[in-house]
């Protein structure tokens, strides 16, 4: 039997967690070291108190990442003092997706990248030729928690949030900006008061000053008693990605993870802008995910609050409408959904 690995997982935002939790859980039931790294940056006080809920062994010292006892480390950002590690370096976007802009630095510094899905893969084996003995494609490790969600998981999280098990459940995730969430109608929950609502914002949407409108209405919002606005110490989307009927997102690459459990998503096209990107629609157009243009056909794209609503009642009645799309997409962005990503990932490092 070859000896235990001490493994790393450099956590620089508390939205890593889901990402890597699946493959350190994977790497304990081996006999292996785990350890995660927090980042002293931003967010310090919620990494802490995700580390300590999930039971990790957990330490704040950047000085870890250099030890020479260390075998492999994950990273799901680019890291400046990367060339000083000694340790195997292992590089996976916090994002499923199809943008490309943090893979260049990465490819060339690190000793492995992981990349989910055919679409990725190919793309940065043209685009990178001299580095594509990098790339490992495995999957998605955040959806093997959604593949493994328990019963248990889900009675959890039904009395927590008081959702009604015999309403359907509607998920709106929207990214900060360009965002939907202004032009949202007031009364949004509202017009769905058949269902249960669950909004799970960007943490930047909950903490940045700027977003105060969008604060408010999450504040109105939550007063109904279909609606559930979550906190920023609910980190993970993966609970809702498990409870919920339907998604209604705009920007976030959340709608890949949804479909890929071949659940309908709502693309909400009427956002808000800044003037600065209306005088100047160039800049708006380098900020948005041009790669996602052709992926917009996996669920209905609505151009106002109104052709939302009708669109969610739709999918509520017919969700298997975009089944076959959903499918194909859903092949080439996450790759294989079958519970087993970290197991692979696991398997990789453990290679000789």
């Amino acid at each position: 039997m070859s000896k235990p690995l001490t493994v790393l997982f450099y956590i620089a935002y508390p939205y890593y967690f889901p990402h890597f939790l699946p493959i350190g859980r994977v790497l304990e039931e081996r006999g292996d070291q785990v350890r995660y790294i927090l980042s002293t940056q931003q967010n310090s006080v919620l990494m802490e108190e995700i580390a300590q809920r999930e039971g990790l062994d957990y330490g704040w010292e950047e000085s870890e990442l250099f030890d020479s006892t260390v075998d492999a480390i994950f990273f799901a950002n680019f890291f400046e003092s990367i060339a000083q590690i000694s340790a195997t370096t292992l590089f996976m976007d916090h994002g499923v997706g199809t943008k490309h802009c943090n893979y260049a630095r990465a490819l060339e510094e690190f000793d492995i990248v992981l990349v989910e899905g055919e679409y990725r893969d190919s793309s940065l084996r043209h685009a990178y030729p001299a580095f594509a003995h990098k790339l490992h494609k495995v999957g998605f490790s955040k959806l093997d928690a959604v593949v493994h969600f328990s019963e248990a998981e889900q009675t959890h999280y039904q009395e927590k949030y008081h959702l009604d098990p015999s309403k359907p459940t509607i998920l709106y995730a929207p990214t900060f900006y360009p965002s939907s969430i202004e032009k949202m109608a007031m009364d949004f929950p509202q017009d769905f008061n058949a269902c249960n609502i669950i909004i799970k914002p960007h943490y930047l949407s909950l903490h940045r000053k700027r977003y105060a409108k969008q604060q408010a209405r999450f504040r109105h919002w939550a007063s109904y008693p279909n609606c559930v606005v979550c906190e920023s110490s609910e980190y993970s989307l993966v609970p809702f990605l498990h409870l919920c009927d339907v998604m209604i997102s705009d920007e976030s690459s959340a709608i890949f993870e949804f479909t890929a459990l071949d659940k309908p998503v709502i693309l909400n096209r009427f956002l808000k802008l800044r003037w600065s990107y209306i005088l100047n629609p160039k800049k708006l157009f380098n900020r948005l995910d041009q790669g996602i243009e052709s992926y917009r056909k996996i669920g209905d794209n609505a151009q106002s609050y109104a052709q939302m609503v009708t669109m969610v009642k739709a999918n509520l009645q017919y969700p298997e409408r975009y089944h076959a799309i959903r499918t194909a997409y859903t092949q080439a962005i996450c790759g294989v959904v079958d519970g087993q990503v970290s197991e692979r990932i696991v398997t990789l490092l453990e290679e000789p």
